[in-house]
């Protein structure tokens, strides 16, 4: 299993994927493509997502460390 920042952040704030899709008004399959990163969220999605989870919208970003 791929834990995706995303994914990450969801887990630690107890918040379940069917829930968090419903608040980002986005379906359920949109979300788990984005959380298994085979999608990648659309900015105004990745705002919203951050916006649910009140988290600046960095912390759900990959680590772009080289």
């Amino acid at each position: 299993m791929r834990l995706t920042s995303l994914k990450l952040c969801r887990f630690a704030h107890g918040v379940m994927q069917t829930v968090l899709a419903k608040r980002v008004d986005i379906p359920f399959s949109r979300l788990s493509a984005i959380e298994n990163g085979d999608a990648d969220p659309l900015p105004d999605e990745l705002a919203r997502l951050a916006a649910a989870l009140n988290v600046p919208i960095k912390e759900l970003l990959p680590d772009q460390a080289a």
